[in-house]
């Protein structure tokens, strides 16, 4: 029904990219049968992706019983990387990546709108109309000839009338087969509307020449390099510094975890995709644990009240223990090997990890794809004949994209007006290598206290939080490190908070950076708007959306990552890659308009700001 309906693998033929959508995981025959497919096709596409939205995610036991014999060794692939039954998008790469699996785990109605992506192929696989009318609701079949390339086909063993009507206004032509097994016929389709039915096309597959250049080799834009060259771009990966890694990103140690809302807020749900897709990445570069300790997090609640909150929304929310587990201060004394003052969340996702080594390795990873110019000082780079040119270091480089990702310069390279961000600075202190021996894991809340990631001995407690004074510059080696005893002792206290009974600790040495945050507290990570267009049509844009506005072509940022780069710089760097590639986003809609870096030139379009 879904290979031949949609004339695979015939259609993908050639192809660097293909697509396809499904609506009804269930037990996963069609992805396995159509990811087999393509491993047995001589002329497969590039790159596969497979989008496919279920309400109900079964075990990953269920996947390996259920595969017919044929196909037992993908769906042992596929248990192998399956992940916690939570809402949202799950990304899993397979074959080197050429293969991506999208899971959205939701209800349709709600996750289909929430999709970013251009289908070629489309399973209409849900229970039957009579079982599960929602799966077959004009709504959603418009939701999904949303997502329709022009071209697109589709197919399903559903042959109702109302199906029909549904699918044949939102633009597809239709027509009925013969069908399988008991179904006397089958339903197949293409993507042809005879007048315009939707406002803006689904991403289009990127055909320029790929290279590029990132600006930036901190995590950002690291992240971003990394996730270009695995999609086999060639990059110019641009840092003024000595080395990678030679701004915020060189601290030696910083704590990854998701975080936990009653609401299930967009920042929740953008940390619990970021901590998901780092803790792959590091599976994929650091499986021997060089640099990164992968063993769980301990967040201290602020008051026994919230406390009870969180416990309150875990049990609304039905998350599973294995994401976030709530612990009294007596079972977090068990798991941590110190007390601490209060109950919290055990986060088995969390993690303490050397930034600056995670940076080097995915450069190494990067491998020839990637070149790297050091003390390379950019000036902002300007667009000429469809390239960019970025004049660094004494060498002109050009490319058709670049990505911005240097932190607090990034708004003056990018020529942006609108991607406001503050300078942090935060310092934590290195205590002696005996001090803590008994803290097993990383504790966070009101401050932090972590053992240090395997690159360095023992134990870090902090950070500050210190605005820069306005007309001050934020320099990495500041001239008023003669505080550095009065931050320590902001420190300390932060430990006598988090710690029942604090032991006496030594001060070994401090570490010191700034961080570049946003208004807002979100990223900037996305096609850079262009401002000086936008503004010059104000009046016509006054009522505009995200999708409406003028973009700069080529020009993508990642940068404004605060506290949260270790958890989200692999995620939002995938998200940048996509968008350049016209790949599904790995993110839902409404979160990649949350850290879009046009959203501060729309408030003020629409006067609100």
């Amino acid at each position: 029904v879904f290979l031949g309906g949609n004339q695979l693998p015939a259609r993908w033929a050639q192809r660097a990219q293909f697509t396809v959508l499904e609506t009804g995981f269930g037990l996963g025959t069609n992805v396995l049968a159509t990811w087999q497919a393509w491993r047995d096709d001589a002329a497969r596409p590039r790159r596969l992706h497979i989008v496919s939205v279920e309400a109900h995610p079964v075990a990953a036991q269920a996947l390996r019983a259920a595969a017919p014999a044929a196909l037992a060794p993908l769906a042992h692939a596929l248990a192998a990387q399956w992940p916690l039954p939570l809402p949202g998008l799950h990304r899993l790469g397979f074959d080197d990546d050429a293969v991506t699996l999208t899971l959205a785990f939701g209800d349709a109605a709600v996750m289909l709108p929430r999709l970013a992506l251009g289908a070629d192929a489309i399973f209409l696989d849900g229970f039957a109309p009579d079982r599960n009318p929602a799966m077959w609701s004009p709504p959603l079949l418009k939701a999904v000839a949303r997502l329709a390339r022009p071209g697109a086909t589709l197919a399903t063993w559903c042959t109702a009338r109302a199906v029909r009507e549904a699918l044949a206004a939102g633009g597809f032509d239709l027509a009925l087969r013969d069908g399988y097994g008991r179904k006397r016929q089958m339903l197949t389709g293409c993507y042809a509307p005879r007048f315009v039915v939707r406002r803006h096309e689904p991403p289009a597959v990127y055909a320029g020449e790929r290279r590029s250049m990132v600006i930036g080799a901190g995590l950002a834009g690291c992240s971003a390099a990394l996730a270009l060259t695995r999609r086999g771009w060639d990059v110019d990966l641009v840092e003024q510094g000595a080395h990678v890694a030679a701004g915020a990103s060189a601290l030696p140690a910083g704590q990854m975890h998701p975080l936990l809302a009653a609401d299930d807020s967009r920042l929740a749900r953008l940390t619990r995709a970021g901590a998901s897709a780092a803790l792959n990445a590091l599976r994929a570069l650091d499986a021997d644990g060089r640099f990164a300790r992968c063993d769980g997090l301990f967040q201290q609640a602020d008051s026994d009240a919230e406390f009870a909150a969180w416990q309150a929304a875990l049990a609304r929310l039905g998350f599973p223990a294995a994401f976030a587990e709530p612990l009294d201060a007596d079972a977090a004394a068990a798991r941590l090997g110190m007390r601490p003052r209060r109950g919290g969340l055990w986060f088995a996702a969390g993690a303490v990890i050397d930034a600056g080594a995670w940076c080097r390795a995915m450069v190494a990873q990067a491998g020839t794809r990637l070149r790297l110019h050091l003390n390379a000082r950019a000036a902002p780079p300007r667009r000429a004949d469809g390239q960019w040119l970025l004049h660094a270091g004494g060498a002109t480089l050009h490319a058709p994209v670049v990505v911005h990702a240097a932190a607090l310069s990034a708004p003056a390279l990018a020529a942006t007006a609108m991607t406001p961000l503050a300078a942090v600075r935060g310092r934590l202190s290195l205590l002696a290598a005996d001090d803590l021996p008994a803290l097993r894991h990383a504790i966070t809340g009101d401050g932090y206290a972590m053992p240090a990631p395997p690159t360095l001995r023992g134990a870090l407690i902090g950070a500050s939080y210190e605005l820069r004074l306005p007309g001050a510059a934020a320099s990495e080696h500041a001239a008023d490190a003669i505080y550095d005893d009065a931050i320590h002792a902001g420190n300390l206290a932060r430990l006598h908070r988090l710690l029942a009974a604090a032991p006496p600790v030594t001060r070994r040495a401090m570490f010191d950076q700034w961080r570049a945050v946003p208004p807002d507290r979100l990223p900037y990570a996305g096609a850079l708007a262009d401002e000086t267009d936008a503004l010059a049509r104000r009046d016509a844009l006054r009522g505009a959306h995200l999708p409406d506005l003028p973009r700069q072509p080529g020009a993508y940022a990642l940068f404004g990552l605060a506290s949260r780069g270790l958890t989200l710089a692999p995620l939002l760097g995938d998200l940048v890659a996509a968008q350049v590639e016209g790949e599904p986003w790995p993110i839902e809609r409404d979160l990649a308009a949350a850290v879009d870096p046009a959203r501060v030139l729309l408030q003020r379009l629409r006067g609100r700001a």
